[in-house]
């Protein structure tokens, strides 16, 4: 699995703790990458699961978890959901 994406859009998610993996191996380090409901408005994905989680881009939203990871979501924008 290889994702291009734009210099400019890693440039933004300059708090990547993992080295952009999931661009390679569809992972966040070790862990599956966050299951996405929905996106909303630009770099805003709504997460499958309600769980908190340790992540720099990951924030609650009322009783929802939040990605603002511009990375994730090019790849959810991008990428069927079997991608």
């Amino acid at each position: 699995m290889s994702i291009q994406i734009s210099a400019s859009v890693k440039k933004r998610a300059d708090r990547c703790p993992h080295n952009f993996s999931c661009l390679t191996t569809g992972k966040c380090g070790e862990r599956p990458m966050c299951g996405v409901d929905y996106a909303d408005g630009e770099d805003v994905l709504f997460l499958a699961t309600r769980q908190d989680a340790s992540c720099t881009y990951r924030m609650a939203f009322g009783d929802r978890q939040t990605c603002m990871c511009p990375v994730h979501y090019k790849i959810h924008k991008k990428c069927p959901p079997s991608c």
